[in-house]
């Protein structure tokens, strides 16, 4: 049996948040897309089959979300309700978390539903529940309500066919309703969240071209589309509208975040999923003419325990070999001590041995483990195995193969996090600032905050960058 009420109004009334023990404070721009979103015709039938709630971050989109839930549940008999997410651990500490936070906070609730697992029953017979990706145990799904969070993330296939299995039933036609909350994605990666992008904001009709006020860019229309063939809701709101999305927060932001990462997160843009790795200020900052030395002992042995790594591509690139240490008074900062390169001959390949006049890699390598205290050499083992299975046979030091695919994405989004804190320390080195700057960061589609570092065009080179990574990520994880 159906409760009659007003949405916004409802959720206003009911859904309680910690920050304010009670009730949701909504804006007057989520009041209004609420009610269009949630709006039904002359016969009783939702107008929508389809929410696009897209909005910057930290602008309670889960918990909105939460709140539609709780309305469904609370207002109508019998609802089956799926939060979903990119795995079962995010929908249930998102979307889920907030919902079952509600009803515990609401004093109105008690004894009018009962937690089990991963799902909440309702008095009235209706519920809400968490679900993993599985696409087959989800096939002929009979929902009311689907809600999916966080879509920019669903790269993989099974992510994909989820959302084909999750379709709604033509039985509950005008009674039933996908939600998706998300801000922006990546271009070429977040293909579902892309075609519903297109399809409310491009291919949709503005619904209130009218101004109106932001915090700060002055009046601006509020982007809600409509697109009536699809049965489609869509607000993708690119401005700051809410009271604690303030000037000073998103200063404190630019300084952290580059502008791919700032445009995508608060002002809900598109990216690439591939950016200029630092930029050329950060690396600039962490030069230090100061940076103290290593320590030795009074017979002239080294004392300072340092980390060498070591890559090299196919034939044409560069060979890299990069020595890195703890700071001797602040631990958790690194110096870089020793960078150098070695370039193939036009159409040939760079000598491992070499010379005495002209030295190659190897010997290069032995001569510093005999000057430094070497703990550890990384290496890349897809390219340099060979080469290190003969220096290990030598015992000069240990040789620690070092994985390019996940381990690579963790040590280079470390990198950049400790360059933009500038908790590296270098000499100014030009080989390895060009190489630093020579590198993109490609996002990596298993994580959020994962990147990995590339080249920006193949004939530029960056083995010294993916020298520091492997070096610093090694120092900091051996606690030296």
């Amino acid at each position: 049996m159906e409760k009659q009420t007003d949405p916004a109004e409802w959720v206003q009334a009911n859904f309680w948040i910690p920050e304010l023990r009670g009730p949701i404070v909504l804006g007057a721009y989520q009041v209004k897309c609420l009610r269009e979103a949630l709006s039904r015709d002359e016969k009783g039938d939702f107008k929508y089959s389809i929410v696009l709630w897209s909005d910057i971050k930290k602008s309670a989109k889960s918990s909105v979300a939460a709140a539609v839930d709780t309305w469904f549940c609370d207002n109508f008999d019998y609802v089956e309700s799926y939060i979903v997410a990119n795995d079962l651990k995010q929908a249930n500490s998102r979307v889920a978390e907030y919902f079952r936070r509600a009803l515990t906070l609401n004093p109105n609730y008690r004894n009018k539903y009962k937690n089990r697992g991963y799902r909440t029953t309702f008095n009235n017979h209706s519920f809400a529940e968490a679900i993993p990706i599985d696409p087959s145990g989800e096939a002929g799904s009979n929902a009311d309500l689907i809600i999916t969070s966080e879509l920019w993330g669903a790269h993989e296939e099974a992510q994909q066919q989820m959302w084909a299995e999750m379709t709604l039933s033509p039985t509950k036609f005008g009674r039933s309703m996908r939600w998706v909350e998300s801000y922006a994605g990546y271009t070429g990666q977040s293909e579902l969240l892309w075609s519903l992008y297109q399809l409310g904001v491009k291919e949709g009709e503005l619904l209130w071209p009218e101004p109106m006020e932001t915090n700060f860019d002055g009046p601006q229309p509020l982007e809600a589309y409509v697109n009536r063939r699809a049965r489609m809701f869509c607000l993708w709101n690119t401005f700051p509208r809410l009271p604690w999305q303030t000037q000073a927060y998103y200063e404190s932001e630019r300084a952290v975040l580059t502008e791919a990462q700032f445009n995508r997160l608060h002002r809900n843009q598109w990216s690439s999923p591939q950016e200029t790795f630092i930029p050329a200020e950060w690396w600039n900052a962490c030069k230090d003419p100061n940076m103290p030395g290593l320590e030795f002992t009074k017979g002239g042995l080294p004392r300072t325990p340092v980390v060498m790594a070591l890559d090299a591509g196919v034939s044409s690139d560069n060979f890299g070999l990069l020595l890195d240490s703890r700071h001797p008074t602040i631990t958790e900062e690194t110096c870089v001590r020793y960078a150098q390169r070695w370039v193939p001959p036009p159409g040939g390949k760079i000598d491992f041995v070499g010379t005495k006049e002209h030295p190659g890699p190897e010997m290069v390598i032995e001569e510093l483990c005999k000057k430094y205290n070497v703990v550890e050499i990384a290496y890349d083992p897809s390219q340099l195995e060979d080469m290190a299975g003969r220096l290990r046979r030598k015992g000069i030091a240990w040789f620690k193969p070092f994985g390019q695919a996940e381990k690579r994405a963790v040590a280079d989004s470390a990198l950049r996090n400790r360059i933009r804190d500038r908790r590296i320390h270098h000499d100014g080195n030009p080989e390895l600032a060009e190489h630093i700057q020579n590198a993109d960061a490609k996002k990596d589609p298993t994580g959020e905050h994962s990147i990995r570092l590339v080249k920006r065009a193949e004939k530029l080179k960056i083995d010294l960058a993916v020298c520091l990574s492997m070096a610093d990520y090694e120092t900091m994880r051996l606690n030296l």
